[in-house]
């Protein structure tokens, strides 16, 4: 009864499409049993040959040592009490077979050199024809990655159950940033990457995508990691799941080569050391280029702000709280205004602010007036000549303008406001005059 047990048992083995194993999971993985199956998988007869491999690390491949050594210590941080290792041996007609080890952890363990190693009962398979495949479409996804990179083309994914947009490596390179952002919707309408008079339009098409809009064509400018503003187009389509439901957007920047002068020779953007809003002459190209290409219904308004009797005041103030009086004006300002809006400093005292497409010319009178509050409120002392304030001259606009027409408009308002000694404001408006 138990030869023919034994017998049934070896027969039920022989059946089976892989070899059994128990292997100690130390550095070389010892064979603590091995069924015939698995030494003619490796091309060995256990009946013939007189030594046999002690462990799996003596049949490994050469050329594959490192990889094995990298997968034995994965598996010795796993925790979920399972074994996987992929390695190559080297068949008798110089081919190589591509062998698969998987199993599971047991309650026995293995003692050598008085230390403990946990026992794994696994089987062995010959994978050659899978990881054949397998290294097949992994060349074929390097080689398209390859063209990919080599087309300078910023590919991309956005998951819409994530929220996740993933730019292909590239990304990093010309922007220096991380090219997967999560929660992509909320960062959207913060980010710096995209030129701020571009960005109203950029989230205006996401969110038609978002809606059910099935494709998007879009030209915008990105400033990359050299302060370099790059126009570039966007080609979007969302794509459906089996369900016909929305679940992912894919498609790609292309940076534009041959576009309008102005656009080639976009100015770097560059900050204001002491108060870190843009310079004197960024500031003027971004509003200049910005006023030039409005629609006709948009309207917007310039401010040109002149802070007085600061020089007093700062002396009084960095002894006293250790501040700049135009460092904590410029944070009241970027505070307001919008990321979309630029801010600039144009002299010593002196900022400029451009709002692009604005409701009413109430927002400019609510702004101004906050502005005019939160300076006075500022830096208050009462008995103590040295008080500082600041004058606001202001132009209103719609459609496309030029750029020294509306400056001069601004000035206009604010020698205007200058007659006030205190913290005041005045607008212009081009069909009837100042007011």
């Amino acid at each position: 009864m138990s030869d023919n047990h034994t017998i049934n048992m070896d027969q039920m083995l022989s059946t089976l499409p892989g070899g059994l194993l128990r292997i100690a999971l130390d550095d070389e993985l010892t064979i603590m049993y091995a069924s015939d199956t698995f030494y003619e998988l490796i091309e060995m007869d256990s009946s013939k040959q007189t030594k046999l491999p002690k462990s799996i690390f003596k049949t490994v491949y050469s050329a594959d040592i490192i990889f094995y050594t990298q997968q034995i210590a994965a598996n010795k941080q796993k925790k979920d009490n399972q074994f996987l290792l992929f390695y190559r041996v080297l068949q008798k007609n110089g081919s190589l077979k591509w062998i698969m080890i998987n199993g599971s952890k047991t309650d026995e363990v293995y003692q050598k050199q008085n230390k403990t190693y946990p026992i794994y009962f696994c089987m062995a398979l010959d994978v050659s024809e899978h990881m054949l495949g397998y290294r097949k479409i992994e060349q074929e996804l390097d080689y398209y990655r390859t063209i990919m990179e080599l087309s300078k083309e910023l590919y991309f994914e956005y998951v819409i159950a994530t929220d996740t947009l993933t730019f292909t490596e590239l990304f990093r390179e010309v922007f220096g940033k991380e090219s997967q952002f999560k929660d992509f919707s909320k960062r959207l309408e913060k980010t710096k990457l995209i030129h701020a008079d571009d960005l109203p339009a950029v989230i205006k098409t996401f969110k038609s995508i978002m809606s059910g809009k099935k494709q998007a064509i879009l030209e915008f400018r990105m400033i990359t990691k050299d302060g370099e503003m790059s126009w570039y187009i966007c080609y979007a389509s969302i794509i459906f799941d089996e369900n016909k439901n929305p679940f992912k957007v894919v498609g790609k920047l292309s940076l534009i080569q041959t576009k309008q002068e102005d656009k080639k020779t976009a100015p770097k953007v560059q900050l204001d050391n002491l108060t870190q809003v843009y310079t004197e002459d960024c500031a003027k190209d971004m509003v200049a280029d910005s006023m030039l290409n409005q629609d006709s219904d948009v309207i917007s308004a310039l401010f040109l702000c002149e802070v007085r009797n600061y020089k007093g005041l700062n002396e009084v103030i960095k002894i006293v709280e250790g501040e700049n009086v135009l460092v904590s004006i410029a944070k009241i300002l970027k505070g307001l205004f919008r990321r979309s809006d630029v801010i600039g400093r144009m002299g010593l005292g002196d900022f400029m602010i451009y709002m692009k497409d604005i409701s009413s010319d109430r927002i400019a009178y609510d702004k101004a007036e906050y502005i005019c509050r939160e300076v006075d409120e500022l830096f208050s002392y009462d008995y103590n000549k040295n008080s500082v304030s600041i004058s606001i001259g202001i132009a209103l606009i719609k459609g496309s303008a030029d750029y020294s027409g509306v400056y001069s408009n601004a000035k206009s308002a604010l020698v205007m406001a200058k007659k006030d000694n205190k913290s005041s404001f005045e607008i212009f408006y081009p069909s009837l005059g100042s007011k």
